[in-house]
């Protein structure tokens, strides 16, 4: 009867494992605003949401495969444009933007004009920037 109740267990936590994983990599609608909810550093407990955040920012992604970055700094607006695409990477999505020019808006470990973003969670976007001692910053779709 005990090795009834595992097996049981055990395939229970597999498939309810490989449900959240289908969630993230099956991700379709992503095209839309999204909006920076947390940021987070490389300290523990460093973590800031709404107002506190150094800065405030947005993408908007449009069904054509462009892009508008926007942030909002000391009550400054800067805004970019670019190209972006989907790519499925062990099983996750990737959003790899491309950007016309430098721009102090891209947040990327490699210093090109490439900057990429992954679905964490089936309802957040993150930046993989967090990879290389760049901010985690933590994006929520805005309906």
């Amino acid at each position: 009867m005990k090795s009834l109740a595992i097996i049981v267990i055990f395939l229970s936590v597999f498939s309810s494992c490989s449900k959240d994983k289908e969630e993230i990599t099956t991700i379709s609608d992503y095209h839309g605003k999204w909006t920076l909810v947390k940021m987070s550093g490389s300290m523990i407990n460093s973590v800031t949401i709404g107002t506190a955040m150094d800065w405030q920012e947005s993408y908007s992604f449009n069904n054509d495969g462009t892009f508008t970055k926007s942030r909002t700094r000391n009550n400054v607006k800067t805004t970019v444009s670019g190209t972006y695409t989907t790519q499925n990477n062990s099983d996750v999505l990737y959003l790899e933007l491309t950007y016309p020019k430098e721009s102090e808006l891209i947040g990327s470990c490699y210093g090109n004009l490439k900057e990429e973003l992954y679905f964490s969670a089936s309802a957040t976007l993150s930046s993989t920037w967090r990879n290389c001692d760049g901010p985690g910053l933590d994006y929520e779709k805005v309906n």
